[in-house]
């Protein structure tokens, strides 16, 4: 997935073109889990209206759970017929050509990408590529957005898509790729114009905003890092690289 970053480091960041994917699964192992459906939504931020490129389901290769089945309603049945992921790759790395990714919790679903064309051995890192495997990562995490503008909220499930749109009148089906990913675009927005007002400072570019939201995931994750520290539990944390 040709994903070149560097055009886009000194942009304003209200004029990046963006595509924000989701993806519906097999678990939540980004790892080894698999695509049963996907979604990618284009917008400027700032400048267009969210809209919906791209809806399909895919056929994992594996039988899917009972307890994935039961979050997002897809069952062996439903992808019956369906194409494989290395049937549809060339369609879903056209749709992110040339944007800046986005998600809610994107290093989850970046894995997820990452791996799934990593089976297929269409993933190529290299000098103008952005991936996990070249230790390079970057783009727009609306997870962290939303527990920074939110950290005075505390609860379990709190940080939640579904959760975080409802106390934004955001419409969404939760659990559809579809719906999610449009929420997120929209979410997204909501959250940036939130952040400015608290900051009293509108992001200039995007390599501003990178450098802040690393900041903000690293502290958000250090009580986690102190967890598994006590625990003597290892685990991989995030590369939060530079821009």
């Amino acid at each position: 997935m040709r994903y070149t970053i560097t055009k886009y480091a000194d942009m304003p960041l209200y004029d990046l073109p963006v595509a924000v994917f989701d993806f519906e699964t097999t678990g939540v192992d980004p790892d080894n889990d698999r695509v049963v459906e996907v979604a990618v939504v284009h917008f400027n931020l700032g400048t267009s209206v969210p809209q919906v490129v791209y809806n399909k389901r895919i056929h994992p290769g594996i039988p899917i759970p009972e307890g994935a089945s039961k979050i997002h309603g897809i069952t062996d049945v439903h992808v019956d017929g369906c194409s494989p992921f290395g049937d549809c790759w060339s369609e879903i790395d056209e749709v992110l050509q040339g944007r800046v990714l986005a998600a809610y919790n994107l290093p989850f679903d970046w894995t997820l990408l990452a791996r799934e064309y990593q089976r297929m051995g269409n993933f190529h890192p290299g000098r103008d590529y952005v991936s996990p495997y070249s230790g390079q990562f970057f783009g727009i995490d609306g997870f962290v957005l939303a527990k920074w503008v939110d950290s005075h909220i505390r609860g379990k499930g709190v940080h939640r898509l579904g959760s975080v749109c409802k106390r934004r009148n955001i419409e969404i089906n939760a659990h559809e790729a579809s719906s999610d990913a449009l929420a997120t675009a929209h979410l997204i927005t909501q959250l940036l114009t939130e952040i400015s007002r608290k900051r009293n400072d509108r992001f200039p570019t995007f390599r501003d905003f990178w450098g802040w939201q690393k900041s903000v995931a690293i502290e958000q994750e250090s009580g986690l890092r102190e967890y598994f520290k006590k625990k003597d539990i290892n685990k991989d944390f995030w590369p939060w690289t530079d821009l």
